[in-house]
């Protein structure tokens, strides 16, 4: 078959899982063929290959701007209406891993507050610091800390107007004051405020150069001040997210080619100019896979309604059905990802930064 034929192939595929002519049980068994072919792709013979694999892309990385190809990055991942996150996450619309602590019996609202405290947690946060939450969404940690820490001075930066407006209007109505939100790019932003912690939670995925972004984050820090991550991640590979070959339909699906690297565990290690590691922790990627599971149960228990404000929003009924199972497989792709091998391949990592000095 040539590549014009996988080409056109790839794109029938696609169409007709959007249109929901595929079982999920196909859709995820095509999911696990991928994956498999990522970790034969990416696994090799002897450790010191994998070793000068790591350290190519380390120096490539080193080479880049701080981000690259954002304005590709698709809208209806970024730009989802309220009312269907509303739906799809849990009380706090935290858009980004949950913690389930081994029990089964947990709710989605109850493991994002989990993850929330395991973050406030890890980070040392104590009463009347200074916090700075980078790329801060709709406000899940911002939120969390200023509710938690009275005391404290919580800044969030957002490049979305919508985001802004958003949080502002919960911090009315949750009667706090000690919030600011700054509408700016990361990427550009000067700021001459030191804080005494900074999140930066699933942020660094969109990045490239790494040591150019955390010596950036690095003038924000005061000099006992303390960085928190959190990254998707692999234990062992660390990759651009592009295709392996034309048959794969899956790496682009989510996101474009260019816009993701997808971190090992360790990687952030080799990026030690301006900051020095504190502690270093993993989480299964059991928690991601169950997050993503918990919002494909509430997408799939109000159908209805997904469908109504999908179709708000598209010009035609095929194109709101494409939206709705666009999110329906958005959510299969991470359940099977990050339960691939009951979580020990694909998972999270938490590091904690002090300033160098």
């Amino acid at each position: 078959m040539d590549l014009m034929d996988k080409q056109a192939k790839k794109e029938e595929l696609l169409k007709s899982m959007e249109l929901g002519f595929v079982p999920d049980e196909e859709i995820r068994k095509l999911i696990r063929i991928e994956l498999e072919k990522r970790l034969k792709w990416g696994y090799k013979p002897t450790h010191q290959q994998q070793l000068s694999q790591l350290l190519n892309l380390v120096h490539s990385l080193r080479k880049m701007k701080i981000a690259t190809e954002m304005e590709s990055l698709d809208s209806k991942l970024y730009e989802a209406p309220f009312s269907f996150l509303r739906i799809k996450l849990g009380s706090t619309i935290k858009e980004s891993c949950s913690y389930f602590k081994d029990n089964e019996s947990m709710t989605l609202d109850e493991a994002e507050i989990a993850m929330l405290d395991l973050y406030t947690e890890r980070a040392q946060i104590k009463d009347g610091q200074s916090v700075l939450d980078l790329g801060c969404g709709l406000g899940a940690v911002t939120l969390h800390v200023a509710k938690k820490y009275k005391n404290c001075n919580v800044t969030g930066i957002t490049n979305s107007v919508e985001q802004k407006e958003y949080i502002e209007g919960k911090c009315k109505e949750l009667k706090l004051s000690n919030v600011k939100v700054i509408l700016a790019d990361i990427t550009t932003h000067e700021m001459e405020y030191k804080f005494d912690r900074v999140f930066a939670i699933e942020l660094i995925e969109h990045m490239k150069n790494y040591e150019l972004l955390l010596r950036m984050i690095s003038k924000w820090m005061k000099d006992d001040g303390l960085l928190f991550i959190e990254h998707v991640c692999h234990k062992t590979l660390a990759y651009h997210y592009e295709p392996i070959d034309e048959d794969d339909w899956f790496t682009e699906y989510i996101f474009p080619a260019g816009t993701l690297t997808l971190s090992s565990a360790s990687l952030l290690l080799y990026f030690q100019d301006d900051v020095s590691v504190v502690d270093h922790w993993t989480l299964s990627g059991k928690h991601y896979s169950r997050s993503h599971e918990e919002w494909l149960k509430r997408i799939d228990g109000n159908i209805g309604a997904v469908k109504e404000i999908m179709k708000s929003i598209t010009k035609s009924e095929e194109e709101a059905v494409k939206l709705v199972n666009f999110w329906r497989i958005f959510c299969m792709c991470g359940g099977e990802l990050f339960g691939y091998k009951n979580g020990e391949e694909w998972m999270m990592s938490h590091i904690l930064f002090k300033k160098k000095l």
